[in-house]
């Protein structure tokens, strides 16, 4: 082994046991037209290895060439006669890399006869010019682009502007416009910023496709000064901009040292952050917001430039602590800092350890701690630093430049507030009934098979009773007694014998008296129901009795008459 060591100008040298060189193989071969065998000079030949191993050569007058010191690995040879009508390809025979056949290399062997014969290949031709006067845009870098973004020919726009990319395999590209100028912007055909947007160019065989030409636009600029808030010095801070369409790649310029910017942009809009290297400096959007959705959009022309988009940041303290909460249930916290009664900042706490972090301005500031408990009837009442229940009694928090402010804390306490079960509640199909009718009652809230009975108020006169069903809900019919005085009542049910907290008024009407009969005396209990505890009056039933006695004697006489 051996090795060198240099120190200050002066180097000390130690060699024992040298090592051997690393075995090193080669690959060679001929490169020659398709067409009519002739030798093809200034064809690039590479070598790419699949565990990293590289080579590189180019042919000869005679289309030789030798690819040496390869390190043992399995190589994929590629064919590249740029600026030729030649299409590239890949030993053996193929325009797809995956496709190809691998020469392997191990222990120095040399392989020889990798020779390819290429083909012509189609072109793409036009010019290249500016877009606002249509003058020559000389060295522009013109791109044939596969379907996988890779390059499947190059060249350069000449002196006029024109170009033709030869060697194309037929297929489907992407063309692309390079500008040599930093003053303008390099786009895709057809008019296009983005990949995304470029309109495909079908070459087949061995045609050209002409007039695929590009006219350069003008970058735009956009320009500003980023300084703090409280004293105006200025902030070292990236300028980000953000297509708003996500079609082009995302500029971005660093401020220099007096705050001051000025980046080219593709035209187009865009949201402007500014991020501040400092910290303890908070990141805006333009127009004086933090948040993404409420960025004002800057829009920027072909050589047109936006100035003044500016930033003042908040130089901020950090106010830190822990909010305990004795309760398990899932629950939110959130904490608040308030500035002559207005809200300048919140943040929400850790669920799990309940720390939290809290970036203010300047200021003095009363915090406060709440909590929620989404889904449930536990509530927890707010508390303000330190440890009392209202603003007017908080300690103040004072933020001072870039302070940091620790153990602010709270501890909240969560109460389970019982959970009520529904009071009944009674419906019933008429505010009125005669004398000796029926009314329909219905009912939600009852005990699912408890047996609810009912009186009517004031004097109690006991009606029936309902039972509730298994979803608490009673349904029925009951009668009033012919003998119930006109006027208004009180329909009353009772659980236990104990009146519950439910009732419905009902007015009773005098009963209809036809002939001996009052109307509705004889209606039988609904089925289901009890007894009603209603009994017709003594009268009535004497008379019905007499009735009956003079009915059989009258036929006992039309009998002895027949």
């Amino acid at each position: 082994m051996a090795f060198a060591l240099a120190l200050g100008g002066a180097t000390a040298a130690v060699a024992e046991d040298a090592d051997p060189p690393a075995a090193a193989g080669t690959i060679s071969g001929t490169v020659t037209r398709g067409d009519d065998g002739s030798a093809v000079a200034g064809v690039g030949v590479s070598a790419s290895g699949d565990a990293g191993g590289w080579g590189y050569a180019t042919t000869d007058a005679d289309g030789r060439y030798t690819i040496e010191a390869l390190a043992d690995d399995s190589y994929v040879i590629s064919f590249m006669p740029d600026g030729t009508d030649l299409k590239r390809e890949y030993w053996q025979n193929t325009s797809d890399y995956d496709a190809a056949t691998r020469i392997v290399i191990a222990g120095a062997n040399a392989e020889a006869g990798i020779d390819a014969a290429l083909e012509r290949g189609g072109a793409i031709v036009g010019a290249v010019t500016r877009a606002d006067d249509g003058s020559a845009v000389v060295g522009a870098g013109i791109q044939a682009l596969d379907e996988r973004n890779e390059i499947v020919g190059q060249t350069e726009s000449d002196a006029s502007g024109a170009y033709s990319l030869d060697g194309l395999p037929a297929g489907a590209y992407r063309v692309r416009f390079g500008s040599p100028d930093p003053a303008l912007v390099s786009e895709y055909w057809k008019d296009s910023y983005s990949w995304d947007g470029a309109t495909l160019v079908v070459v087949a065989g061995t045609e050209s496709v002409t007039a695929v030409d590009a006219q350069l636009d003008g970058v735009g600029y956009v320009s500003g000064t980023v300084t703090k808030s409280a004293d105006g010095s200025p902030v070292r801070a990236a300028v980000l901009l953000y297509d708003v369409n996500n079609s082009v790649e995302d500029p971005y310029v660093d401020t220099d040292s007096e705050g001051n910017y000025r980046i080219a942009v593709i035209p187009g809009t865009y949201r402007v952050l500014f991020h501040a290297y400092e910290t303890g400096v908070l990141e805006e959007y333009w127009e004086g917001t933090r948040e993404w959705d409420d960025a004002t959009f800057v829009t920027v022309g072909s050589n047109e430039e936006i100035e003044g988009i500016s930033a003042e940041l908040e130089v901020v303290s950090t106010v830190s602590g822990t909010v305990t909460l004795d309760s398990d249930e899932g629950h939110d916290v959130v904490v608040e800092a308030w500035a002559d009664g207005a809200l300048v900042r919140s943040t929400e706490a850790d669920p799990a350890s309940g720390a939290y972090t809290l970036n203010v301005p300047e200021g003095t500031y009363v915090l406060k701690a709440s909590a929620t408990f989404p889904g449930s009837t536990t509530t927890a009442a707010p508390q303000y630093f330190d440890g009392v229940s209202t603003a007017a009694e908080a300690t103040p928090v004072v933020a001072v430049g870039r302070s940091t402010l620790t153990g602010i804390d709270f501890d909240l306490v969560a109460v389970t507030a019982p959970i009520v079960d529904p009071a009944p509640a009674l419906t019933i199909s008429a505010p009125s009934v005669r004398a000796g009718g029926v009314i329909t009652v219905s009912g939600t809230g009852f005990v699912p098979g408890e047996s609810i009975a009912f009186e009517l108020h004031s004097d109690p006169i006991a009606l029936g009773s309902l039972v509730a069903d298994a979803d608490g809900r009673i349904g029925g019919t009951l009668r009033i007694p012919a003998s119930a005085a006109v006027g208004s009542h009180t329909l009353v049910a009772l659980r236990g014998g104990v009146p519950l907290q439910t009732s419905a008024t009902l007015q009773v009407t005098a009963a209809v008296v036809t002939g001996a009969a009052v109307e509705g005396a004889a209606v039988s209990p609904p089925r289901g129901l009890a007894a009603t505890g209603g009994e017709l009056p003594t009268t009535a039933l004497l008379t019905g009795l007499f009735l009956a006695l003079a009915g059989t004697v009258l036929v006992r006489r039309r009998r002895a008459h027949s």
